[in-house]
This record gives C-alpha cells, sequence and structure tokens, in this order.
C-alpha cells in the first residue's frame, strides 16, 4: 500500500450499487444541498486484496470511528469517517482534481485538509485498521450498529469487479509524479 494518500472521487454508479447493499453506505453526490460533492480519502486500508477509502466530511464531532482534520490554528474543519470507509476497485476511482474546483477558498480548503491527512497518516491508517478490527473481528455491537458492513461490502466489491471488463480491473491509481505537485500539495 502507498502510505502517501491523496484524495479520490468515486464513480457515483459503484455508490449507488453499495448502497442497495448496506444503507450505511455514504452518498457521495449532494447536487442538490451543496455545490460541492462528498470525495474519500485512501487508501486508509488494504485488507483481503480490498483497498478502503473513507469520506471526508464536515462533521466535527470527535468519535472513535472518526478522526477530526484541524486547520493550522487547531481549530477543527472537517473529518475522516472510519465508520463509513468502503473498498473500491482502482478502475472507479480518479484523484480529485483541485484545480477543477472553481473557488480558490474551496481549493485552499482541500489543500489544507490533504496536508493535514499526509501529516497524520500514520494515525489515519492506524485507526482505519481499529474501526474494521473493532466491526469485523471483536463484533463490537455498537460499532457494528453505527458502521458499515464491511465484509458484505467486501463481497459486493468483489461481485461488482467480476463484472468490469478485464482490462480495468489492474489500475494504478496512484498519480504520476509529475501530477502530483500541482493537484495534490504535500
Amino acid at each position: 500500500m502507498d502510505n502517501l494518500l491523496y484524495f479520490y472521487e468515486v464513480n457515483l454508479d459503484y455508490i449507488t450499487y453499495l448502497l442497495s447493499v448496506d444503507s450505511k453506505v455514504p452518498r457521495l453526490d449532494y447536487s442538490s444541498t451543496s455545490e460541492h460533492d462528498k470525495f474519500l480519502c485512501g487508501i486508509v486500508l488494504s485488507v483481503g486484496g480490498h483497498d478502503y477509502f473513507a469520506p471526508i466530511t464536515s462533521f466535527k464531532t470527535p468519535q472513535r470511528t472518526n478522526m477530526i482534520i484541524n486547520n493550522e490554528q487547531g481549530a477543527p474543519i472537517s473529518s475522516i469517517r472510519f465508520s463509513f470507509m468502503i473498498p473500491v476497485p482502482p478502475s472507479i476511482v480518479t484523484v480529485k482534481d483541485f484545480n477543477a474546483e472553481p473557488s480558490l477558498a474551496y481549493r485552499r480548503l482541500l489543500e489544507l485538509e490533504l496536508r493535514y491527512c499526509r501529516r497524520n497518516s500514520r494515525t489515519i491508517h492506524r485507526l482505519a485498521k481499529y474501526v474494521y478490527n473493532t466491526v469485523v473481528e471483536n463484533r463490537d455491537a455498537i460499532m457494528v450498529m453505527n458502521c458499515c458492513d464491511f465484509k458484505k461490502l467486501e463481497a459486493a466489491c468483489a461481485e461488482y469487479t467480476k463484472n468490469l471488463p478485464s482490462e480495468d480491473t489492474q489500475v494504478d491509481i496512484t498519480p504520476d509524479v509529475a501530477d502530483s505537485p500541482k493537484n495534490q500539495p504535500e
């Protein structure tokens, strides 16, 4: 697993498919309520051949299933929600292009969030593993009730991947180094 984190956009048809399997899967399309769609941070966990991505959200209440993202002054600005992380086939994710965002203020927010995530990547990977293991292996009742059903989603992901054209199943989702500084600040 590449430990360098990026922000990603995911094919919305896949999200709709996962929602049919588990209603806790986060909706990523906010077109009716916001000018920005949700996006995912990844890869936060690789387990059993599945790469997991976790949504970045404006939710700022600390919980054991999320990590608060702070600005330079230490004020909360968003969070990574590990309770809603999902396995995603590499062929249906694309690196989020910050330059495609019309608002300079929003681009700066994305850059700030990504820098925070990259500085805290070890904690992110550790928390993703903790949430996954607490749900899947320990079967903690409260966590099971409040988190996605990771095993069910892995089976759905595997089924979805079987239906993809074979040339699409093995895709490198790590951005080119030449593109990285432009779209994804260090």
